[in-house]
C-alpha cells in the first residue's frame, strides 16, 4: 500500500500524465516504425502492447480511485 493518500488531487493529476506518459511510449514506435518493442533508457527491450495497458490501467486507478490504493487510517493516523 502507498502511504499517500490516493484521493489526493495532486496524486491523481500525477498518475494520469504518468499514465499518459506510459501510452505515448507504447504507441510511438509502433506508429513511427510499426515496431511493437522499444528501447528504454537503459537500454532494454519494451513490449510496447504492455506499456499500452500499464497506462491504462494507471489512469483508470486515477480516475476511479480505488479504496484498496489508498493507505489505512491507521497509517494516516500515525503520520500526524
Amino acid at each position: 500500500m502507498l502511504k499517500h493518500r490516493a484521493t489526493a488531487p495532486l496524486t491523481r493529476i500525477v498518475a494520469g500524465l504518468a499514465g499518459l506518459a506510459m501510452i505515448s511510449l507504447g504507441v510511438a514506435p509502433i506508429l513511427n516504425r510499426g515496431d511493437i518493442f522499444y528501447a528504454n533508457w537503459f537500454g532494454g527491450l519494451v513490449f510496447s502492447p504492455l506499456a499500452i495497458i500499464f497506462g491504462l490501467f494507471t489512469i483508470g486507478c486515477a480516475v476511479f480511485k480505488p479504496s484498496w490504493l489508498s493507505a489505512t487510517r491507521e497509517a494516516v493516523r500515525r503520520k500526524r
